[in-house]
């Protein structure tokens, strides 16, 4: 049996949630029912991650997915505290957006990015800005490690 790249396997999703999606939007108003397919994807996908990922805490320039990601990315910022990472090319960008959907594919890809940071690195603050789904020339993914409290 062949396997399948990740964005043919989002390609999949895509063709089955994009109705579901528009459906959503006539009953309940798009920001509805974006916050709850958004809030749906982002769990199960944080819990998929997060169990393939058994080590916690990890500096995220060490941190292996397991997953093949359609992307390209520059590292801009790397120290023992902080990191940073531009990704300035993203086939599911280019996907969604040339199907007429990245509302959708952000919710399908990029919506799922805080979820997973805060259930593989809960010691480290998770920020993006932007995202190319969104238009923007790069992902702009930053993560700076909490200062550690106080002692109980």
């Amino acid at each position: 049996m062949s396997k399948i790249s990740m964005l043919e396997a989002v390609k999949i999703q895509a063709r089955a949630l994009i109705p579901v999606v528009k459906a959503l939007e006539i009953e309940l108003g798009k920001a509805r029912a974006h916050r709850l397919v958004g809030d749906a994807l982002a769990a199960s996908w944080a819990e998929v991650v997060a169990s393939r990922s058994p080590e916690r805490n990890q500096h995220p320039a060490e941190a292996d997915s397991g997953f093949e990601f359609p992307v390209e990315s520059e590292v801009v910022e790397q120290s023992a505290d902080s990191y940073g990472r531009n990704f300035t090319a993203c086939a599911f960008a280019d996907y969604f957006r040339e199907i007429g959907e990245p509302e959708v594919g952000g919710l399908l890809t990029c919506g799922v990015d805080f979820a997973v940071e805060r259930a593989l690195r809960p010691e480290w603050e998770f920020r993006r800005t932007q995202t190319r789904m969104q238009g923007a020339p790069f992902c702009d993914f930053r993560w700076r490690r909490r200062p550690a409290g106080p002692e109980s």
